[in-house]
């Protein structure tokens, strides 16, 4: 392999497909992850497998993460969408409406996403991955570029290139020498960060029994606090999923434990006393996530708008920095298609030599 190192800044999906796709290539590389564990905005809990983060793909226009599933070996299924769904208003009762289907189209991986996540960092070799080791300052070189960590971690020298797999306002935040300019900078910052304003709440049960009542899982409140609910049931049990319809600021009012009550209460009303009694739960507040979101990300977008980052960085850095993360995945941004999109057009962009 080569000796002139890319350096990969971030351990999501992006940032391991990156490094799984330059393996395959003999280009030598090196991840950093500030978190101590991967995956980034993909998350699936110990028990269950149940996603906190993103979960469904469309093969139809997403065909990247189906050929990355089949290459890893992974199993994928259609969402669950066979029954009722319930639509909850103020004032009325929960009503029943039949032959909605919310994920006919939509296909989730068995064991939830946090499986590719793990199928790809099987494939890497450990030693050129490191763990919490945030990176604070970039400094751009003739021919390359040196990092330093935060705190009292190394400076390491050495790469021809850093591919940036974080969010554009996360690499906003970054110092850069020499400083990137202004524009670049509020072009980075105008980028919002997929889903980042966003908490999921999960209750795994030992059977579906709302599909034993001819409920396909999805529901629909203006109450809350979840907003929407859908089936997160697989081969593994069976589970809920839902959305919280509280702002970011509404939910820093509240404790975990109080939140997951309400939603927990929600449930019962929807579906009955049987959801009472999850064998477990769990909520993921991404708001509250800084190394997923900052404070521009604490109030949704208004639409998932696409962002042309290409070729944001090449006049300033002569192709030693690249945006690689699911945000530069141009009309897959956001998605875990983008991240698999972004990557690809580096590798293309790479030079021969």
């Amino acid at each position: 392999m080569s000796s002139r190192k890319i350096a990969i800044v971030g351990g999501g999906l992006a940032g391991l497909y990156a490094a799984y796709r330059l393996q395959g290539l003999g280009i030598d590389w090196e991840l950093f992850e500030a978190r101590p564990r991967l995956g980034g905005r993909i998350l699936s809990t110990p028990a269950g497998g149940l996603d906190l983060g993103p979960t469904w793909f469309w093969p139809d226009c997403q065909p990247r993460l189906q050929a990355l599933a089949s290459e890893l070996g992974l199993e994928t299924f259609a969402q669950y969408g066979d029954g009722d769904a319930l639509i909850e208003r103020w004032g009325t009762q929960v009503q029943r409406r039949p032959g909605y289907t919310s994920g006919n189209l939509s296909l989730r991986i068995e064991g939830g996403s946090g499986r590719m996540v793990q199928a790809l960092a099987e494939r890497l070799p450990a030693q050129r991955v490191f763990l919490q080791s945030e990176l604070q300052r970039i400094a751009l070189e003739n021919d390359g570029a040196c990092l330093s960590l935060a705190g009292s971690g190394p400076v390491r020298i050495g790469f021809r290139a850093v591919w940036l797999a974080i969010p554009p306002r996360l690499a906003a935040r970054l110092r850069f020498t020499p400083a990137l300019p202004t524009d670049v900078v509020e072009k980075l910052v105008e980028v919002p960060t997929w889903m980042a304003s966003h908490a999921k709440y999960v209750a795994r049960y030992a059977r579906p029994f709302w599909r034993e009542s001819g409920l396909s899982g999805d529901a629909f409140s203006g109450i809350g606090p979840l907003a929407e609910v859908h089936d997160a049931g697989h081969a593994g049990g069976a589970a809920l999923f839902g959305f919280l319809g509280l702002s970011a600021a509404q939910r820093r009012a509240m404790d975990a434990p109080a939140l997951m009550t309400a939603c927990r209460a929600q449930l019962v009303r929807l579906f009955g006393e049987a959801a009472a009694h999850p064998i477990d739960e769990s909520l993921q507040d991404w708001a509250q996530e800084p190394l997923t979101a900052t404070e521009d990300d604490q109030i949704p977008p208004r639409w998932h708008g696409l962002q042309d980052l290409t070729g944001l960085l090449d006049g300033h850095a002569q192709q030693r920095l690249r945006l690689i993360g699911s945000e530069a995945g141009g009309e897959q941004a956001g998605y875990m298609e983008g991240a698999l999109l972004a990557v690809e057009r580096a590798v293309q962009a790479l030079p021969s030599d």
